[in-house]
């Protein structure tokens, strides 16, 4: 653990090379008390979680009922149990407990999930609320005067400082683990949308899901989170600032209400394959407008290059991210973007109004009333046009420029473009028949790459094509 190494040296340091230096001996031994101070301080509000699931039937019969009459439910089968522990952490003495979404996910409604104390204690828990966008849950004891921890404030917290985690790791409970905050603003490490992880290197294994990271005051500054596949010395923590206002929403309401545009975004910069073409070297791009959306109700495109909201400026995505979680639900914002135009590229303000984040914000599947399924009639090569250059066909149809065909191993499949996309502009250009199309290809010198417009089932999005 790189933790015991950096205390090791420590030690070292002062033991070894400056063995007569009582004053090292000294930093030394308030760097330990200091640890300790920690653990008899957040101990007491930390609570190991004891959480019941159902995993389906247990019957020494259910191998031999399932060869017989399979997808049939055995009959008086008892569902198995299985029982796994996480942590937690009191944030309100009146018995409201903060831990992940994970820990509790799937708890059995009849034998719920039991909050164990530091002196034995068992507290029968309800769940308040679950954010599975953040991972985080409130749960609910009956009580009246627990021992609540101290918040502290992530955004002020500095790399390299010592902070210290306390959990149940591997039913082990109550360790203490030591470290240093590593990095902040970790994200694209999971399938949850908001990340923003603080980074450190105190071990985080399965049972500290949940419970708090201090620092050496003994203030929360995150809520530490196993996630898989990640735990080989990385070790990470929803920071405090957003656990607090989830927390204090789920309290209050018992879901969390968020505002969105209906937008794919990403860091500009990031974006290789645009390096030079936009006109632009910072920003957040926007890659697909979702179909009835805030965003497609606006002069939003896809391409726009969003530089500030509301007079602040955005250089990531993540950036962006924050400022519209800052906004309310119906709120109007205002939206500097560059657009890279044949002759005027600009930037431009553009106004949308935010709506209420749905429960699956990109699932294709949710029904969209403006996007129906187009329907791709069959046709004879008379009927199709197109550019063998870059492997797509068009169907002549009076709706537009629909792709009929895209080559195996093309460009155009490179670029994911698909049969019965519609093709609304290329650069700056826009399309609206076969013609415009091919006159717009034409522009495309050898060297230079496509950017076309594209809508599909109702959402907008680019694809960039290169020879």
């Amino acid at each position: 653990m790189k933790s015991v190494a950096v205390l090791v040296l420590l030690l070292c340091f002062a033991l070894l090379g400056r063995a007569q230096d009582p004053s090292a001996k000294a930093s030394v031994r308030a760097l330990g008390n200091a640890f300790a101070s920690v653990y008899e301080k957040v101990a007491p509000s930390v609570v190991v979680l004891e959480v019941t699931r159902r995993e389906g039937a247990d019957s020494a019969n259910a191998a031999v009922w399932n060869l017989l009459f399979p997808g049939q439910r055995e009959p008086d089968a008892e569902p198995r149990m299985e029982e796994s522990q996480g942590s937690g952490f009191i944030i309100r003495e009146d018995g409201y407990i903060l831990t992940n979404a994970h820990v509790v996910e799937d708890a059995d409604p009849a034998r719920g999930v039991v909050a164990r104390t530091k002196d034995g204690t068992r507290l029968p828990l309800t769940i308040v609320g679950v954010d599975d966008k953040t991972d985080l849950a409130v749960l609910k004891a009956e009580a009246k005067v627990l021992p609540a921890i101290a918040w502290g404030d992530s955004d002020e917290a500095r790399i390299g400082e010592f902070v210290c985690g306390i959990g149940a790791p591997f039913e082990l409970d109550y360790t203490l683990t030591v470290g240093v905050l590593s990095a902040k603003g970790r994200s694209n490490l999971t399938e949850t949308i908001y990340e923003d992880y603080l980074q450190t290197d105190a071990a985080i294994n399965p049972g500290n899901s949940g419970g708090p990271l201090c620092d050496l005051d003994g203030n929360v500054l995150g809520v530490n989170t196993l996630i898989n596949g990640l735990s080989r010395g990385l070790s990470f923590a929803i920071p405090s600032k957003l656990a607090r206002e989830v927390s204090d929403e789920l309290i209050a309401k018992g879901c969390v209400v968020r505002p969105w545009l209906g937008i794919r975004i990403s860091t500009l910069a990031e974006k290789s394959e645009l390096h030079g073409m936009m006109g632009i070297e910072k920003g957040v791009l926007v890659s697909t407008i979702e179909p009835d959306t805030p965003a497609a109700r606006s002069e939003l495109r896809p391409t726009d290059v969003i530089v500030a909201i509301d007079g602040t400026e955005v250089e990531t995505a993540r950036d962006l991210q924050k400022a519209i979680l800052g906004k309310s639900v119906g709120q109007k914002v205002d939206l500097k973007v560059w657009r890279r135009n044949a002759q005027d590229s600009s930037f431009r303000q553009i106004a949308v109004t935010t709506e209420e984040l749905p429960e699956s914000p990109f699932d294709t599947r949710r029904k969209i009333s403006a996007a129906p399924e187009p329907q791709i009639p069959d046709r004879d090569d008379a009927d199709r046009t197109g550019s063998a250059v870059w492997g797509l066909e068009l169907e002549k149809t009076d709706e537009g420029a629909r792709v009929a065909e895209v080559d195996p191993g093309s460009p155009a499949a490179v670029a994911d473009v698909e049969p019965g996309d519609m093709i609304t502009g290329i650069g700056a250009d826009s399309v609206t028949d076969e013609n415009s199309f091919l006159k717009a290809m034409e522009k495309i010198g050898s060297n230079e790459a496509a950017v076309l417009m594209i809508e599909r089932k109702g959402k907008k999005s680019y694809a960039i094509l290169k020879r």
